[in-house]
């Protein structure tokens, strides 16, 4: 289960965007812009999403090791 962690960061709120942390990939509706890091992630294709349409569609972030 995700973690909104907007109520505790007023910048967030001000650009009404999210930052949630949860396991598994996100599919849960969020804000256009929002961020979600996985704490369960294995590989540097799973472990940080950005919210790309304002409803459930999710798109990852390759990262660096």
């Amino acid at each position: 289960m995700a973690q909104n962690l907007a109520n505790f960061e007023p910048a967030f709120q001000l650009l009404n965007v999210g930052f949630y942390t949860g396991d598994g990939a996100p599919t849960f509706e969020a804000p256009k812009g929002s961020l979600y890091t996985r704490l369960d992630a294995t590989t540097t294709t799973t472990r940080l999403y950005i919210n790309t349409d304002g409803g459930t569609t999710w798109t990852y972030f390759t990262t660096a090791a």
